[in-house]
């Protein structure tokens, strides 16, 4: 599991847990009411953290590779790469991807995908220094 999704679940499980607590100030009946309310959801916030949150991600992903994937078809349709996600573990309109060109195996392109917008924003060698660094000339850019 990622660590995000854990610090989410330790957070709501630490609050669900603090106000069980308080509820032992109320009477009886009102009592197991809200247990049942606090159960209910810690129970669907660790269905959401643990099943459907990934999910979504794993789409918007996805979607998000499709999207550059078209958008570099048609700007080098002569050329080949490879496509990887950041491992950003978040759901955000803006997608992060690395993509290698086969004709350019040591330079690493970052793009971000919105909707269907494709820009690319950095690019860097696979070594991890920059293009300017390393006297390579980028045959990519845009």
């Amino acid at each position: 599991m990622e660590p995000t999704i854990l610090i989410g679940l330790f957070f709501i499980t630490t609050i669900i847990f603090a106000v069980g607590l308080l509820t032992f100030l109320l009477p009886k009946r009102v009592r197991k009411f809200v247990w049942i309310i606090l159960g209910t959801i810690l129970i669907c916030s660790y269905i959401y953290q643990g099943t459907i949150r990934p999910l979504i991600i794993e789409q918007q992903t996805e979607k998000a590779i499709e999207v550059l994937e078209g958008h570099l078809e048609e700007k080098y349709p002569m050329d080949s790469w490879r496509i990887t996600d950041t491992d950003d573990f978040r759901i955000e309109p803006v997608i992060n991807l690395h993509v290698i060109f086969d004709s350019e195996p040591k330079v690493v392109y970052d793009y971000t995908v919105e909707d269907t917008a494709v820009r690319q924003v950095n690019m860097w060698t696979v070594s991890g220094k920059s293009v300017e660094e390393s006297g390579i000339e980028p045959q990519h850019a845009e």
